[in-house]
């Protein structure tokens, strides 16, 4: 039998391990889910308003337990649902935009903490006025963690007046009674 050469052996250890480290990009979840929220704010396109949490994108990017709370949340909406529906959407604000009103995002920008945290900044205020309070950041930090060989989102909260604010998915399973 002939020897393994040390860079075939070290070539195989890579091949076996690095895939799931190395190619997991924690911020693709993040980063799609922010932009189609920013796509609904967008003033300047006539495309109709994306749904952020559609069952596409809650099957794709969300862990299951969020999932499972969102759902649950849907069955007690803050609004009634639509007549012959037993469901509605679970939140009566834009949870990422964190409001009801706002203006089109400008400056988002993504950092990844590399210990499955994933926070996003940008203004969503500036068309509201002028001053130090319409120049203020909006600030989410998103959970991120790979489930079922796929980076997903577990949860994720508002940071207000620089304290993270409560978390969206224990939120959910409040409302949906679990």
């Amino acid at each position: 039998m002939k020897p393994l050469s040390a860079a075939f052996v070290l070539g195989l250890f890579f091949v076996s391990v690095a895939p799931s480290a190395a190619t997991a990009d924690m911020k693709a979840p993040v980063r799609e889910i922010i932009e189609a929220a920013a796509r609904s704010w967008d003033n300047t396109t006539d495309e109709p308003a994306e749904d952020v949490f559609s069952v596409d994108r809650l099957e794709r990017l969300f862990s299951e337990d969020f999932v499972e709370a969102f759902e649950a949340a849907s069955k007690n909406p803050p609004f009634d649902p639509p007549e012959g529906e037993t469901t509605g959407y679970p939140f009566d604000y834009d949870p990422i935009a964190q409001g009801q009103d706002g203006c089109p995002f400008e400056n988002i920008h993504l950092e990844d903490d590399g210990e499955g945290h994933v926070t996003a900044f940008f203004n969503n205020r500036r068309c509201m006025g002028e001053g130090p309070d319409y120049e203020v950041e909006t600030v989410l930090i998103f959970e991120v963690v790979e489930e079922d060989g796929r980076t997903v989102i577990d949860d994720f909260y508002p940071v207000v007046d620089g304290q993270s604010g409560s978390s969206i998915k224990q939120d959910l399973k409040l409302q949906g009674g679990l």
